[in-house]
């Protein structure tokens, strides 16, 4: 399979030469015919875009046949031109000749773009034929694979199914033995002989233990009994106590009532007390500024004092 696609690859690669070669041949080819068919010099309006007009000019008449000659010149007239046809036929011909070059041309050019086409649709095809063998030779290739991995997957589906039955029968006849031996032995029974110690009666054994004998059963009730018994004794204790805490806290609940109605009443004569002496005061300091005012500080002036000024001169 590597050899052939190692082999597909190379065709690949020199169709792929081929068609650069011959789009490089074909642009050449175009550049030839641009440079020998289509100059500047061979075109048809060249005469009236040519640059060296006035260098490559002659005189107005070289000869009494010159073609260049008009009415308008003065220069040769009508009853004179005796090769009127002559010219006429030859220009005719060069016409004709013109368009079998160009109409040669033109077919040259569509057979040649022809060729091209049917070169680059011959290499399309081959392409495409090699594609196809390639696809072919992968599907080919992939079916053999998938053929080759689902052989495999069948024989590994049965050998997996024919070690689970394996398995499976083992299981079946471990379970059986496992069953007739918990069935024979010692291990589910009631005995409760094979729960203590070959070593000493009085030890035990957790791996074979059956449960207590009737006395253990019955100093276990005993002990949970007298467990109740303790419980119900601390639990009135409790209640006692707590009944006890409340009642104290009631009686300092009551005295710290007394206590602030007496602090109240006390606060409340002493601002009583305040305002009544505050008033006093205010009482006796209106008075006292009255008599300050009216009979001590009268502050009256009198004509003494104006006749003071303007008794002396300097």
């Amino acid at each position: 399979y590597d050899a052939e696609r190692l082999m597909i690859d190379q065709q690949l690669a020199y169709l792929e030469q081929e068609r650069r070669r011959a789009e490089r041949d074909k642009l050449i080819e175009v550049q030839r015919f641009r440079a020998t068919q289509q100059g500047r010099p061979l075109a048809r309006e060249f005469d009236l875009n040519n640059p060296n007009e006035l260098l490559e000019d002659v005189p107005g008449r070289t000869a009494d046949d010159d073609a260049r000659l008009s009415v308008s010149g003065m220069q040769k007239f009508y009853g004179e031109d005796l090769a009127h046809g002559q010219r006429i036929k030859a220009q005719k011909e060069e016409i004709r000749q013109w368009c079998s070059e160009a109409a040669a041309a033109k077919a040259e050019q569509q057979r040649m773009v022809k060729e091209e086409e049917a070169a680059f649709a011959a290499s399309l095809q081959n392409i495409d034929a090699m594609k196809s063998q390639m696809e072919a030779t992968a599907r080919e290739a992939r079916t053999s694979i998938n053929k080759s991995v689902a052989d495999y997957n069948q024989a590994q589906a049965a050998s997996k199914r024919e070690r689970e039955r394996a398995q499976q029968v083992y299981e079946l006849q471990c379970n059986v033995e496992e069953i007739q031996a918990n069935l024979a032995g010692t291990t589910l029974t009631e005995d409760p002989s094979v729960g203590r110690s070959y070593v000493a009666p009085n030890r035990l054994r957790p791996d074979h233990y059956k449960g207590m004998s009737p006395e253990e059963q019955q100093l276990v009730l005993n002990e949970q009994a007298l467990q109740r018994e303790q419980k119900a004794e601390a639990a009135r204790t409790a209640l006692a106590e707590k009944q006890a805490s409340d009642a104290t806290l009631e009686q300092i609940r009551q005295l710290r009532c007394q206590s602030e109605t007496l602090v109240a009443a006390k606060r409340s004569e002493i601002r009583t007390q305040c305002m009544e002496e505050n008033r006093k005061l205010a009482t006796e300091q209106m008075a006292n500024t009255s008599y300050l005012e009216k009979t001590v500080y009268m502050n009256v002036i009198d004509e003494g004092f104006y006749s003071q000024f303007n008794t002396t001169s300097r």
